[in-house]
């Protein structure tokens, strides 16, 4: 086998042109945390389905071809074997569990034999194509859309339509977001050189990006990626790319789709809601591909989630983007059943088995057509829907020995759950235990009114609990393949049973109080109060509304505490806390281990001072506070006129000037236990001895200017940036 080559660029010199994803929205896995860094999670409007919720709404839907391809696959054995896909997007964190990694990252890898064969990455230059934080995850969750195969015992976890594909990831966004259709060119021309570079050939690529143009831009974006678009069709390699999700009814252009996907060399894609209508938020075209693409569960990066050590994080997005993946994985499974059946293999045939087993709409909104596929007209044995799980409604019964699920009163109850020998429902004096009506249907424990309690007793394996305060969501415990929600409980309590055990909290829309240290945790509010105990990740989203105020304490090791607007996290060898869209959060460092914090600014105007006893930054809705920590790190890049104050005395330095180092880029003050105090890239930083202001000097006796990168502001003078199509909500 070849090994691929590096991008041929010398050809390529254009102005280099802004692109984007084309994802509508995050929402947040509910039984995850929630570092997400981008401005999506940023929104008032930020979704609150759980991550259960959105697996149920997903595998439910009478459209989902999730499922359809499980059953197909199970049926023929067709995975998408023998092919490898191309993921033009943000990356793909190939050390995820469901794309060849393993928990901790153990046994995952990048290159040949692993599920991520290859790939480079264009706005880097070089061969490591990592979803890479600050706002990575997009490719990754497309990718595992694609190819994903997880299996991990007591998580929610989803498999993709073609699980035995291979992966080349390409990287056209930056650490920032940014990408540029010079990157995209760049990576089409690579498809082409490099289609039979690896042990299967590239026989599919997936476009979930694009840009809204004007006439001027169309024409530029045209002239750059036309000419590698109809090379990869004359390859026999089909392309995928998102409709886009700016649709809107007033306009008169109700046919408008982004760029590349109106190509006649692409296959573009819109997105349907759970009941098979399209989605208010997608672009239409006539006869349209369309494919589910609301709160779609899929991989995202280990950083989205906080950084907790285990890259088997889920979350839930909307758009375009979601469905792309699933139609251009249904094309790779048709194709692999045509190589079956020897029947010989072009695009335009792949196609035309696709709309033989499409069905036509009529959107009502645009009067537009559209089409969608049902996998089941390729499965011979029609027994197939007697294999369909059931809808997850579970019955509620008097009270039998067993119960398959739990109505009560509008009396005040206490109930306690016990997963410690079986499950073991406990109501007043009497004892039952519980059991799902039908396989993997879900228990529900409803009470109704009154002032409730429910205790929680984990077992020895695995639980997931998310705990939802008043009508914001539905709290969901998941044990092994047991899901039970519950309902009404204004006050819940969960006690770890010592397996790899998950908890995430979430607010009320009042003034809300989160009290963490490891392995325990209070939120509570008024009409409520959650207690977490024996939990080594606990995950709080303050998300909700009011004034929430969060204090996290350390453990008796070293401690890393990131702070960044509405994210704060702590993290120990053992333990991780999080603490998600807090107003205020107060951050404490008591007990013994080398404690360090790192800190980002906002794109406010922001005010940092650091001394050995306290930390603290604030701004416009930002304020953090940390005592007793050795080290602070801070850096300053999101904008804004930020100013730093590092404060030094001779009872902690032992000298003065010699502790200081001044560089363009940096402040730095050096203890004699190596601690340090860095402030990075602020517009003015002040350092003070004993409460003193001091001069600090660079070698041309000047106070540090802080310069200008001069390629970065080059390439941002260039840039033509599109017109924003991602409408956010």
């Amino acid at each position: 086998m070849n090994n691929p080559a590096k991008p041929n660029r010398s050809d390529i010199d254009l102005s280099p042109s802004a692109i984007e994803p084309c994802e509508e929205r995050l929402a947040l896995s509910a039984s995850l945390a929630a570092d997400v860094l981008i401005d999506l999670l940023a929104s008032d409007s930020l979704a609150s389905d759980s991550l259960a919720d959105s697996i149920d709404n997903q595998h439910q839907s009478p459209t989902s071809l999730l499922d359809q391809a499980a059953q197909f696959r199970d049926l023929t054995g067709f995975d998408g074997s023998g092919q490898t896909v191309a993921v033009i997007d943000s990356g793909v964190a190939w050390d995820h569990v469901s794309l060849g990694g393993g928990n901790s990252g153990n046994g995952s890898g990048f290159g040949p034999g692993y599920r991520v064969v290859g790939g480079w990455d264009f706005a880097e230059n070089d061969a490591d194509p990592y979803d890479d934080g600050p706002a990575g995850y997009h490719g990754t969750h497309v990718a595992s859309l694609l190819a994903g195969e997880s299996n991990l015992q007591a998580d929610l976890s989803q498999n993709g339509i073609v699980p035995g594909a291979d992966i080349v990831a390409l990287r056209v966004f930056d650490d920032a977001g940014a990408g540029e259709l010079q990157w995209i060119e760049s990576a089409l021309q690579w498809v082409h050189e490099n289609q039979n570079s690896f042990e299967s050939p590239i026989t599919t690529v997936n476009l979930s990006v694009g840009a809204a143009l004007s006439d001027a831009n169309r024409l530029f974006a045209m002239n750059m990626l036309e000419d590698e678009l109809g090379l990869l069709r004359e390859d026999g390699i089909l392309v995928f790319a998102a409709a886009g999700n700016f649709f809107d009814a007033a306009e008169q252009d109700l046919d408008e789709i982004l760029y590349p996907a109106s190509s006649p060399s692409v296959v573009p894609i819109s997105s349907v809601d759970p009941l098979g209508e399209l989605s208010d938020f997608a672009q239409r075209n006539d006869g349209i591909w369309a494919a589910p693409g609301q709160t779609i569960v899929g991989s995202v990066p280990d950083h989205v989630f906080g950084w907790d050590g285990n890259v088997d994080d889920f979350a839930s997005l909307s758009g375009t983007s979601m469905a792309t993946p699933q139609m251009a994985g249904i094309s790779m499974l048709v194709r692999q059943s045509m190589i079956a059946e020897g029947i010989e293999v072009t695009p335009e045939a792949i196609l035309d088995r696709m709309d033989a087993l499409a069905s036509l709409h009529n959107d009502s909104v645009s009067g537009l057509s559209y089409r969608t596929i049902d996998l089941s007209d390729l499965i011979a044995d029609s027994s197939i829907e007697d294999q369909i799980a059931s809808d997850g409604d579970s019955p509620t019964i008097d009270l039998p020995s067993v119960l398959t699920g739990y109505t009560g009163t509008n009396e005040s109850e206490s109930i306690e759950l016990d997963l410690r020998d079986g499950l073991q429902l406990k109501v007043g004096d009497q004892t039952y235990s519980l059991s799902q009506s039908v396989a993997d249907s879900t228990i529900v424990i409803d009470v109704s009114g009154g002032d409730d309690d429910l205790e929680i007793f984990g077992g020895e394996g695995s639980e997931r609990l998310i705990m939802y305060a008043g009508d914001s969501g539905t709290s969901v415990l998941t044990s092994g393949s047991v899901t039970i929600e519950f309902r009404g409980f204004e006050n819940m309590r969960f006690v770890g049973g010592g397996g790899a055990d998950r908890a995430t909290l979430f607010d009320s829309p009042g003034d809300d109080t989160l009290r963490s240290q490891p392995t325990e945790a209070t939120l509570e509010g008024v009409g409520f109060r959650f207690d977490v105990e024996q939990v080594d990740r606990i995950f709080v989203h303050g998300i909700h509304g009011g004034n929430d105020v969060a204090f996290l304490h350390d453990s008796a090791g070293d401690d890393q505490l990131s702070v960044r607007p509405q994210f704060s996290s702590l993290k120990s060898d053992e333990t991780f806390q999080l603490a998600y869209g807090f107003e205020r959060v107060h951050a404490f460092a008591s007990n013994d281990g080398f404690d360090s914090i790192e800190i980002n600014d906002s794109a406010g105007d922001d005010t940092l001072s650091i001394s050995a006893a306290r930390s603290v930054i604030a701004g416009p809705g930002y304020h953090v506070s940390a005592n007793g920590f050795e080290s602070t790190v801070a850096s300053s890049t999101s904008g804004g006129d930020d100013v730093a104050r590092i404060y030094s005395s001779a009872a902690d330095s032992g000298s003065t000037f010699d502790r200081w180092d001044v560089q363009s880029d940096r402040v730095q003050w050096t203890g004699e236990d190596n601690s340090v105090r860095i402030a990075r890239g602020f517009a003015r930083t002040e350092a003070f001895e004993d409460f003193q202001r001091i001069e600090l000097s660079t070698q041309s006796e000047t106070l540090p200017v802080w310069p200008v990168d001069e390629d970065k502001d080059e390439a941002e003078t260039s840039r033509d940036v599109f017109a924003d199509f991602g409408q956010e909500f």
